[in-house]
């Protein structure tokens, strides 16, 4: 039988017919500025059948993905899951309807454990964590456990608890985006039987890959799209490889790895003895002038930590040398000065500056050929681009162009210019194709020949073994972050992966070694970064206490501990509110002017305690939480104005209309609020009573509770929460919202302290909220703190203001314990985290 495709294959297999299930999209359309990404798009899969989706990198693959998932609209055309008209509702809505989406790059929250990971999908959605998680995880023997933090994990089993975690809700339809690009054979093996496993139960699951080989071995059906347009729809017996390609790229193409002659040069470019660190080592190697040597091994066994420990990165031991001239204190800077280039496989997040455009990108390691005394010069920058992009066939629409809008493939080669660039004499290169289309994938074959023909000693790690055999010299196979074998001129694939198939894997010897305790030391100390805060605070106060009373017996009188826990209560409750702008990533400026706003609103609408004062009062306190929550959230949140540009807005506008309100103290705030504030239980007030209750509510909720859960995972990642289905937007504004409340409720026991109404009073709070937060553990890139930690750095703060006075201590040295303190907090935090990352 021939097996050529022709336009008659093309329209002979249609895609079949609308399913009562499965998912089915009709003439989708989807327009980008300057680009029309899909054209009228017709694709379906029925249950219990795997449907391959192929195309170049920017053929229109993902943008199909995420129209199907609800992270995109169409322009027009139709989408059906499940037999029921998908009419938007985003990424939940499609969820629900059953279709699950395991993404390349994952919607995995790094900083939580593969426990939370789940639970946050599930909860995205409605649905409960199975009670016994270890036995549904079993089910997909995953080499990894529920308590592990997600940054433990190699890119391959990232990967494969992607798409466990998606099956893990049984949905009707599962749409897998390059799950293999970062797996070892051995691993792409497993997961080829999970989808196995998963047709045979009646998902319908749709491939996308680059792999044309497993899409052979897996698909029933295949479509392949370029440019927007679908090419045809064929039958898993009717295409060849080399087909496929062509109907992807639009013209014949040569598939062969590149032609070179046998190196015979003798001259090190590399030489590396006895290196070691962290998961990785002893190790030796050496790579010759015109050489291409590979680095193999299963996921995990250390090939990614040689790499970078070459140019220094977590390197403890072991020599470096670059044509026979050892390197001393060996970092990625002198590595580069020394003429050793790598090039991440970690491109999203180490190889490429996403908002910067191509060019910039393209020439980032140029030094002094981009102009002299350290300029950089477009006269110079921009043709050694146009090269570069000559070169390396790099297609984009300007030079100026932002490099994040440029397919995979291009982004590679955008980062493998650098080199051919510089002209290095050894060039690292971490999984040079993951992820990277056919045509792609043979320009960067070509460029490492090229690279290895100009005589430059060339090393890749690669997950593709069919690569290693193709382009390698040599190939070093490791194992438990040792070489234990080396391949002369491998010839078949299967010698490369029999060779450390057999050997121990070294997650699974890890796991065989690692005692309960150490397993609960680990998860101890991931726990305490995030609490660490509530009993160094504790031991902080203690201090104080004690010193202070050593001091000035007049520090433990009631009449003193009660004012200080009166004191306490405005600057904790803004600084809950706080709390929450933190765990999502944001921050208000303006908390200072909403607490002076709110004491002259007070001190107008609050003489007394009659119902109609009191309902006047909380009316126009419920409007200003409105009305700067609801504003604040239409810049940050809607128009995407950077949160220190727009609550520094806000910040003027509510205090200029605190001014307009009150230009001079004056009103009487009802007499028997002020009284009723200092009532309590002995020494300590009802209110601050009542903050604590709150306070441990609000902790419980954010550790113990779905939508706290979801609040950390917005700060940590929200790309990521959005992905799964969460309503980032809304958790965002609630955030917004929950910080003006928290300043208006601290700006009403302000008023109850003043008595009276000022324009000004709160501003002395903006940045002790700052320090307290920052005390209870919050950082400005989100998902960290602790609403306990807080409230004890607000108390703590409190005290400070309260000895100072009896310790006959100025206000300028108060204001530098203050700097003091919260260097100290954030030193021991950093420690911690390093200690976290060293048990991993």
């Amino acid at each position: 039988m021939d097996n050529t495709i022709s336009r008659e294959h093309e329209t002979a297999l249609p895609p079949e017919s609308p399913t009562h299930e499965g998912v089915c999209l009709r003439g989708v359309t989807k327009t980008f500025p300057g680009v029309r990404a899909l054209s009228e798009v017709d694709f379906d899969c029925a249950p219990g059948e795997v449907h391959a989706l192929v195309g170049e990198n920017g053929s229109g693959k993902s943008t199909l993905i995420k129209v199907a998932s609800g992270v995109l609209t169409p322009d027009s055309g139709t989408v059906t899951i499940g037999g029921q008209r998908f009419t938007g509702g985003g990424v939940k809505h499609a969820r629900q309807l059953g279709l699950a989406t395991a993404y390349q790059d994952t919607a995995l929250i790094a900083d939580l454990s593969v426990a939370d990971n789940i639970s946050l999908s599930l909860n995205a959605i409605g649905m409960r964590k199975p009670a016994d998680l270890d036995a549904t995880l079993a089910r997909f023997d995953l080499p990894f456990k529920q308590t592990d933090l997600v940054s433990r994990l190699g890119p391959g089993a990232r990967q494969l608890l992607e798409v466990a975690r998606a099956m893990v809700t049984e949905p009707g339809v599962l749409m897998l985006d390059e799950p293999t690009a970062a797996l070892d054979m051995r691993l792409a093996a497993h997961l080829e039987e999970l989808v196995k496993r998963a047709c045979d139960e009646g998902t319908a699951v749709v491939f996308v890959s680059h792999r044309l080989a497993e899409v052979r071995r897996l698909a029933d059906r295949l479509t392949v799209i370029r440019d927007g347009v679908r090419q045809g729809t064929f039958s898993s017996k009717d295409w060849e490889v080399a087909d496929i390609v062509e109907l992807m790229v639009g013209a014949p193409t040569e598939l062969e790895f590149p032609k070179r002659a046998t190196p015979t040069s003798t001259d090190l470019r590399l030489e590396v003895r006895e290196l070691r660190g962290h998961e990785f080592g002893p190790v030796s190697l050496e790579v010759r002038a015109g050489e291409i040597v590979g680095v193999a091994g299963a996921e995990g066994n250390g090939q990614r930590a040689l790499l970078r420990g070459i140019i220094g990165i977590d390197r403890q031991g072991g020599t470096v040398a670059v044509n026979g001239r050892s390197l001393h204190r060996v970092t990625p800077g002198t590595a580069l000065a020394a003429g050793i280039s790598l090039q991440s496989g970690d491109r999203a997040a180490e190889s490429i500056f996403a908002p910067v455009s191509v060019m910039d990108n393209a020439t980032a390691q140029l030094g002094p050929d981009a102009g002299p005394a350290g300029t950089s010069l477009l006269g110079r920058r921009r043709p050694a681009f146009a090269k570069a992009s000559r070169d390396l066939g790099i297609v984009s629409a300007s030079p100026f162009q932002p490099i994040s809008s440029l397919s995979g493939g291009n982004q590679q080669k955008t980062v493998l210019a650098r080199p051919s660039l510089k002209n290095p004499k050894v060039l690292i290169v971490d999984e040079p194709t993951q992820g990277v289309d056919a045509r792609a994938r043979l320009d960067i074959y070509r460029v490492l020949s090229a690279a290895a023909d100009d005589g430059i000693g060339v090393l890749i790690n690669s997950s593709d073994s069919a690569e290693l055999e193709g382009l390698c010299d040599r190939v070093y196979v490791m194992s438990r972050g040792t070489v234990v074998t080396e391949l002369s001129q491998p010839t078949t694939e299967s010698e490369i992966v029999h060779s450390f198939v057999s050997a121990t894997d070294a997650a699974e010897a890890r796991g065989a070694t690692d005692t309960a305790r150490g397993s609960r030391w680990r998860r101890l100390l991931e726990r305490g970064i995030a609490h660490v805060s509530t009993p160094v605070l504790l031991l902080l106060i203690t201090i104080l206490a004690f010193y202070a009373q050593s001091r000035s017996e007049f520090f433990w009188t009631t009449f003193n501990l009660s004012n200080l826990l009166l004191l306490s209560l405005p600057l904790a409750f803004v600084a809950l509110g706080q709390q929450f702008n933190m765990l999502s990533r944001l921050f208000d400026l303006s908390i200072g002017s909403v607490m002076s706003l709110t004491v002259v609103i007070v001190s107008m609408t609050l003489p007394d305690l009659s119902s109609g004062s009191v309902l006047t009062t909380a009316l126009a306190l419920a409007g200003v939480v409105i009305a700067v929550g609801g504003f604040n959230s239409l810049l940050i949140v809607v128009l995407k104005v950077p949160a220190i540009v727009a609550t520094v807005a806000s910040m003027g506008i509510v205090q200029g209309i605190a001014i307009l309100l009150r230009p001079e103290p004056g009103g009487v705030i009802a007499p028997e609020f002020v009284a009723g504030v200092v009532h309590g239980l002995g020494y300590i007030p009802y209110a601050f009573i009542g903050l604590v209750a709150l306070t441990i509510g609000m902790e419980y909720w954010l550790y113990r509770r779905g939508r706290g859960l979801a609040l950390r995972a917005v700060g940590y990642d929200g790309e990521s929460a959005f992905r799964l289905g969460e309503r980032v937007a809304w958790i965002q504004t609630g955030a917004l919202m929950t910080c003006t409340l928290g300043a208006v409720i601290g700006g009403v026991f302000l008023a109850a302290q003043t008595g009276m109404g000022s324009n000004s009073v709160g501003a002395g709070y903006t940045l002790p909220c700052f320090a307290a937060v920052f005390l209870g553990g919050a950082v400005l890139t989100g998902g960290r703190g602790s609403f306990v930690g807080a409230m004890l750095g607000a108390l703590f703060l409190a005290t400070l203001d309260n000895v100072t006075p009896l310790l006959n201590i100025p206000d300028a040295w108060r204001q530098i314990l203050y700097g003091l303190i919260l260097l100290v907090a954030i030193a021991a935090y950093t420690s911690l985290a390093r200690i976290r990352t060293k048990t991993r």
